[in-house]
């Protein structure tokens, strides 16, 4: 009876082994997968914060050139030389759209928000690495979009302003006339009041992306 009792116990035992050590297996086996999906996550994540890197460098770029026209025009205000403005701005924007335009900020979001949304984000076993992601994708981007939208507003009643008062500024064409408009233009000073409300905004939106550019360096260093 002894020997049942004994033999019954080396097999409960037995069984309570295995079935453990298979658990064991099976845990480590998803702790693989999600070490290992884990790392595809973040991987994904770094090349498009590159891609981001990329184009608020040339966002910074193009700031910087408008902002430079912007100051040039404020400093030389009631004398400006026309051919000299020409050639600040004949590689990029004319004169006009320069000082009028806003640029639009459209951040590579696509592959951040594939992997929010099948969950992926979640799962990283990172709470830092989630939070700085939170505020890279979602927080510093809002205060950009909403400096943007400033600018865009501005836009709109500048553009309204010259159509209604300067209709002959134009791109091309540039003959007696226009360049009559474009010396009433640059003595307006309602126009310099537009100029330096746009460089203003202008500064202030290059400030946010030089921060959200150092702010996505420091992260693609910690991928």
């Amino acid at each position: 009876m002894k020997k049942i009792l004994t033999r019954g116990g080396v097999e409960l035992i037995a069984v309570v082994l295995g079935i453990t050590l298979s658990l064991w297996v099976d845990d480590k086996r998803e702790l693989s997968i999600i070490e290992k999906n884990n790392v595809k996550t973040l991987q994904s994540i770094k090349n498009e914060v590159r891609l981001r890197i990329d184009y608020i460098e040339r966002k910074i770029n193009q700031y910087q050139r408008d902002i430079e026209v912007g100051e040039y025009v404020i400093k030389n205000w009631n004398n400006i030389d026309f051919d000299s403005i020409a050639s600040k701005t004949k590689n990029d924007r004319s004169i006009v759209l320069t000082l009028k335009a806003y640029r639009a900020i459209n951040l590579p979001v696509s592959i951040y928000n594939s992997l929010n949304s099948d969950g992926s984000i979640a799962k990283l076993d990172q709470d830092s690495i989630k939070v700085i992601l939170n505020n890279l994708y979602e927080v510093f981007p809002a205060h950009i979009i909403d400096g943007v939208e400033n600018e865009r507003v501005l836009y709109h009643s500048f553009n309204e302003f010259i159509i209604n008062n300067y209709p002959r500024i134009v791109e091309d064409g540039i003959g007696e006339l226009e360049k009559n408009d474009y010396k009433k233009f640059f003595n307006d000073d309602i126009v310099l009041g537009y100029v330096l409300e746009k460089t203003h905004l202008r500064k202030f939106i290059l400030r946010l992306i030089t921060n959200y550019h150092n702010r996505l360096i420091n992260l693609e260093g910690m991928l």
